[in-house]
């Protein structure tokens, strides 16, 4: 019975995560902008999320971003950066999401105590929140 009640907590516990997943990667679908960039230039730039996992770069011409996807509550982005000099590098940058709204992307540093690294807006919302 025991083994049992376990088996049925760890699906239970796997279903939820699964779920808030999907939750979270519906939530991202969309564009998303760096509101002090935004709020200094009047430039609108950061990530575009569509759906399959598929993503782009908003106005940053230097990164060929590719893919998408959340990883165990982080952010894993792929694409290659280009260089001023022509240089063409993997570019792979995985951060930990402190929350998602549909408005508001945080995404945190984990140390001792957790601290912002990265704030973006959706861009559908941006210019009435900066």
């Amino acid at each position: 019975m025991k083994k049992l009640l376990t088996v049925i907590m760890a699906l239970a516990c796997f279903a939820l995560t699964s779920y808030a997943q999907k939750n979270v990667e519906k939530q991202l679908i969309g564009k998303w902008c760096n509101p002090y960039t935004y709020q200094s230039t009047g430039e609108l730039k950061g990530f575009h999320f569509q759906k399959n996992g598929k993503c782009s770069a908003i106005n940053v011409p230097s990164l060929d971003l590719r893919t998408w996807k959340i990883d165990n509550g982080y952010l894993i982005i792929e694409g290659f950066s280009k260089e001023d000099n022509g240089k063409v590098e993997v570019y792979k940058t995985r951060e930990r999401i402190g929350y998602v709204t549909s408005d508001s992307l945080e995404l945190v540093v984990q140390e001792a105590q957790p601290r912002l690294a990265f704030l973006y807006l959706n861009m559908k919302s941006i210019k009435k929140l900066v």
